[in-house]
């Protein structure tokens, strides 16, 4: 009889494999890595990486589920002693100041490639959308939650802020992409965490 795989070992093991993945898209591109690629850094057999992931596609779609279920959960968990919905924008301010030049552009780079391979891709495009979508409601539900305790201004748009806040971000990171210091990209994220205030609060 075969030994039980319990899901703990099966979560495991597609982490292990998720990571020797990343460290290959880091390292030649997305489009340029290869199943093959893959198998050679982990060491295991291809069947072994197809018995988690149908392809490196499968595999992306994964990492970036991960990290932004992570971000969400940690987000909501620390919400729960965080009534006020401007405390809750501000914390996702932080939370970009926290992170590194360095590590803002290792993810940037990551998915702006796959981005670019799947726009050519209806099924990717649409799984895409999905992955996008929850920022999108995550920023909305605060905004709704800060019109409705009267913090943001009652005629402000939420889905539309929403979007604002991602594309400020986005665009912020696209600037800093190839160059720029640490200092002044936290000081435009100060300015950036004004002008949205500004907006919200009217």
């Amino acid at each position: 009889m075969s030994p039980k795989v319990t899901q703990a070992y099966k979560e495991e093991k597609k982490a292990v494999i998720l990571e020797g993945a990343l460290h290959c898209f880091t390292e030649k591109g997305f489009q340029a890595t290869t199943m093959d690629d893959i198998v050679r850094h982990l060491g295991i057999s291809k069947g072994a990486i197809y018995s988690y992931f149908a392809s490196k596609e499968e595999m992306y779609i994964q990492m970036a589920d991960d990290k932004m279920n992570a971000m969400l959960e940690n987000s909501t968990e620390t919400f729960k002693s965080m009534p006020s919905a401007a405390d809750q924008i501000r914390y996702m301010y932080n939370r970009f100041r926290s992170q590194s030049l360095t590590e803002l552009r290792k993810w940037m780079a990551f998915h702006l490639e796959f981005m670019l391979y799947a726009a050519r891709q209806p099924q990717l495009t649409q799984r895409w959308n999905e992955y996008a979508d929850k920022a999108l409601v995550f920023i909305k539900d605060i905004m709704d939650g800060g019109k409705l305790t009267g913090e943001f201004r009652s005629d402000l748009d939420s889905a539309a802020a929403s979007r604002l806040f991602w594309s400020i971000r986005d665009g912020l990171a696209l600037q800093y992409m190839l160059s720029g210091e640490e200092a002044d990209y936290k000081r435009t994220i100060d300015d950036m965490e004004s002008m949205v205030f500004r907006y919200i609060m009217g």
